[in-house]
């Protein structure tokens, strides 16, 4: 997959997307596909761009439309910044999301969702060996990364420094976690929720380096959950203990 870093975010498609892109005041130009009956949000989108004062173009025909063929509007906006390890002191009282080699598209956009809904200011995401952030990321995460900052390291277990160095209480989510994370007081403690990768999860080394290796209680008939559903568990958790 095609990684976009330089200019993150510069092309954003689908209506949730679009909408969050316009309220951020990141957008810069609007292009929708033409359609007889268009539906009432999209009519509402065009109304705001115009309100906005941005530039608005009408693709006429989908045989002229160079888009995603899922969507029928998106925008060109200005690029998201993108942070370093060594920017995290700003961070110091947010909630992290580290991502710790996540593979597949559809689970990093989800996550990215779960964590603007339950208020985890930070994505970590390493440099390499991982899924790159793209237009598609965009599109899942349904508007959720123009909420959610995003952080790029090279090293975890620098990172996990840094964590520990700024008070942040460092958290695995791993099924065989000796702690149910149903049963930790988090109080007003900020804190970083590690999510291991969909086929190995988190390695022995970074669990050795962590606070606390948590799991989810479910039913002893299912293996194991999605990487992103039990990311969404786990925040949805510490959200309504927060």
């Amino acid at each position: 997959m095609e990684q976009i870093v330089d200019g993150l975010g510069k092309l954003v498609e689908g209506i949730n997307s679009v909408e969050a892109a316009l309220l951020s005041n990141r957008a810069n130009e609007i292009i929708f596909l033409n359609r007889k009956n268009k539906s009432q949000r999209l009519n509402a989108l065009i109304e705001l761009a115009q309100r906005k004062k941005l530039n608005i173009r009408e693709v006429k025909n989908k045989k002229e439309w160079k888009y995603n063929d899922r969507h029928s509007i998106v925008a060109l906006c200005k690029p998201l910044k993108i942070y370093k390890e060594s920017e995290m002191l700003q961070f110091k009282d947010s909630n992290f999301i580290i991502c710790d080699h996540i593979q597949d598209t559809n689970n990093l956009g989800a996550i990215i969702r779960s964590a603007a809904a339950f208020g985890f200011d930070i994505l970590a995401i390493p440099s390499k060996r991982s899924v790159k952030l793209s237009e598609k990321v965009f599109s899942i995460s349904s508007g959720g990364l123009e909420k959610v900052n995003i952080l790029m390291y090279n090293s975890i277990f620098s990172l996990i420094k840094k964590l520990n160095s700024l008070d942040i209480w460092t958290i695995g989510l791993d099924m065989t976690g000796n702690t149910r994370i149903s049963d930790i007081n988090f109080n007003e403690q900020n804190l970083a929720l590690f999510l291991g990768s969909e086929e190995k999860g988190i390695s022995q080394e970074v669990k050795n380096k962590l606070d606390v290796i948590s799991n989810i209680e479910m039913l002893d008939n299912t293996e194991s959950l999605n990487v992103s559903v039990a990311a969404a568990i786990a925040m949805h958790e510490i959200f309504i203990k927060k």
